[in-house]
């Protein structure tokens, strides 16, 4: 009995002294998001040979945005970062919500992920929803 209590104080004395101490902080989403975003592919269910259109998406580290398309400004308002279930699978993934200040506007929102200065943004492309693609500018 008394061999039990000290592996088990022991073994509850070790994992308390696991702490992982970062020298600085990680950085807000909202600082890795903000830039300039540059559409470079587009997968949809749309018409064979469709070109990719000429869109332009700046997020601040406020987390405003505002989206240009053909060098038009076509909406402006806010995102927003959180976690939640993959289209496909119960993963959980991260999501960005992009809320136009006008109506009826539409703006991407979906499962993001960002590597190498490539920003996807995954509205289910496995239910035929579209993938957009950026590249930071």
């Amino acid at each position: 009995m008394n061999k039990l209590l000290y592996a088990s104080i022991l073994l509850a004395a070790s994992l308390s002294g696991c702490q992982h101490d970062s020298d600085s902080p990680a950085p807000a989403l909202s600082d890795e998001l903000a830039g300039t975003w540059r559409l470079t592919n587009l997968q949809c269910f749309c018409p064979a040979g469709q070109p990719v259109p000429n869109e332009v998406l700046m997020l601040d580290t406020s987390q405003h945005f505002k989206l240009f398309r053909n060098g038009t400004l076509a909406a402006a308002g806010t995102y927003a970062t959180s976690q939640g279930a993959n289209c496909s699978a119960n993963d959980m993934v991260p999501f960005i919500t992009l809320t136009a200040s006008a109506a009826n506007v539409y703006v991407p929102k979906g499962a993001y992920s960002l590597a190498n200065n490539t920003l996807v943004i995954d509205q289910c492309s496995a239910a035929d929803g579209p993938r957009y693609t950026y590249q930071r500018q």
